[in-house]
Formats: structure tokens, sequence, C-alpha cells
């Protein structure tokens, strides 16, 4: 190891050693020094890519137990902060966005709310039947036409999702002079009384397809988060069902539960 970098190292004990010190102990020790990682990895003491102390290492400087510093690395590994790989040290991963389901966002808003800059790429709005999932999704009968959207999101210019998106045809004519590129679906819904009032949501996993591939510059076959998406107005209709996929990396659903019960449930692949 070289100098520098034992010196980096023991900046950043020091670093952990002293945020660990400044709160309170009334908290189990695993979860202050949790919270002293996590504090020293949001002030870029330790940046994505960089080595974690070892467990030996935290637990000389801090005085713990070295049961308690793998709790607390294991909390963080939970949260998505670190990575912990078979025969390597524990590094810092890149801090993942975080979208809650415990409010209906449009991508353009949750973005806002991370302080990201989205936009999109529209490959195509067209008019033409629905197809068989989206219609019924939507309630139309197979011969009624519907307009759908193949839309690319990107965060702060990279792309993150494909949106493949159905719209019954008297809420798709609403879109087609809206700018969709720079703008929101569901403030230009709104600026036509059109409100967004609630939505069901099914969360799974899938492969990348070419033409997905190819819109987020990713491998074919890449895992991707796959959220199928039914939108309702206020009165009950539905006026959006969408097929989004997103690009693993770039995301993290988060939900709220309780003992009372959750509005997020988990369900087989057979709906069982």
């Amino acid at each position: 190891m070289s100098s520098h970098v034992k010196r980096q190292g023991d900046d950043v004990l020091r670093a952990v050693t002293r945020r660990f010190a400044a709160l309170d102990d009334a908290q189990a020790a695993h979860v202050r020094l949790a919270a002293a990682l996590r504090e020293t990895i949001d002030a870029g003491d330790l940046r994505p890519g960089d080595p974690l102390p070892g467990d030996a290492a935290l637990s000389d400087a801090i005085g713990l137990a070295r049961g308690t510093v793998r709790q607390a690395v294991g909390t963080l590994r939970g949260e998505g902060r670190v990575q912990t790989r078979q025969g390597a040290r524990t590094t810092v991963l890149t801090r993942p966005r975080l979208q809650p389901f415990s409010e209906l966002l449009s991508f353009s808003a949750w973005a806002r709310t991370i302080d990201a800059v989205p936009s999109a790429r529209v490959v195509e709005l067209v008019r033409g039947a629905a197809g068989d999932t989206a219609a019924d999704a939507l309630h139309l009968g197979r011969e009624v036409s519907a307009w759908s959207l193949l839309r690319v999101r990107l965060l702060d210019g990279e792309p993150t999702l494909v949106e493949r998106a159905t719209y019954p045809e008297t809420i798709g004519a609403l879109l087609v002079d809206a700018d969709l590129e720079r703008g929101s679906v569901y403030a230009a819904l709104a600026e036509h009384g059109v409100i967004v009032a609630s939505g069901h949501h099914r969360i799974s996993a899938v492969g990348a397809d070419r033409q997905t591939a190819l819109l987020l510059s990713v491998k074919a076959g890449t895992p991707l988060l796959r959220q199928e998406r039914t939108v309702y107005a206020s009165d009950g209709t539905p006026i959006e069902h969408s097929d989004d996929l997103w690009r693993g990396d770039a995301i993290v659903l988060d939900a709220a539960n309780s003992a009372q019960g959750s509005l997020l449930s988990r369900r087989s692949p057979d709906g069982a």
C-alpha cells in the first residue's frame, strides 16, 4: 500500500470516528456507525468506487466489536450505498435515485425533486389500434383507435427510461401539439382540465430487447426494471396505460409499509 493511499485511508477513519462520536449515544452503536459512514459518503470523503475501511480498521479506530461493524456495513449494503464482492473490499456505489410510491408524480416532477434535469426524446406518437393489454386496461374495444407514445426519458442527459404509453383517442389527441420532449404529459393534460388522480403499478424484471437496448444505450439482455402502470382521472376513468422499462442502475423504487398494511404488495409472476 502506498503512503498516499494509507494517508487517505487514515483520513477517512478519522472522519468516520469524528462523526460517530458526535452522534447521540442513546442510539445503538451499529445505527450510529451506519449514520457516520453514510455522512462520510455524502460529504464526499468517500466517493463511488472508493473502498470502505475494513472491519478490523473500523473496529480498532472506534472501539466496536467486529460484529457491530459488519451490522452497520450491512445496513449500507441494504440501502444500495456499498457493495461487497467475494475476495474484494467493500466499495462505495453511485447513489441511486429513489422514486417513492406514496404519491403519483410525473417523471419530470419526480426528477426535479432529486435535483436532476429531465428531458425526453419522442420516437413516435401515432394513432392506431391498442395492444390487447392496453385495451383491457383502458376498457377499450378491439376496434377502437388509441394513441401510442414511444418516448425515451433522460436524467441529466443520460437515457434512463423507455416509455411505451397508450391513451384513449380523446386523451391522446390532446397531446399532439404538446411539447413532449421538454414537458410532462400530465402537465399537458392538466392544461386541458384532465387531472391525474390515481395509479396502479405492477413491478417486475425483464431483459432488454433489441429496440429498448438501443434506446437506453445498453446491451441486449441487460436487466431492466419493468413498471406497468395504469393511471386514472378523478372520475375513475383510465386515461393512460404505460409499459415503462428503467435502467436498473438508474433508480430504486421506494415504499413504506407497516403492520397494518401497505399500498405496495408483492406477488408471484402468476398473480398468486
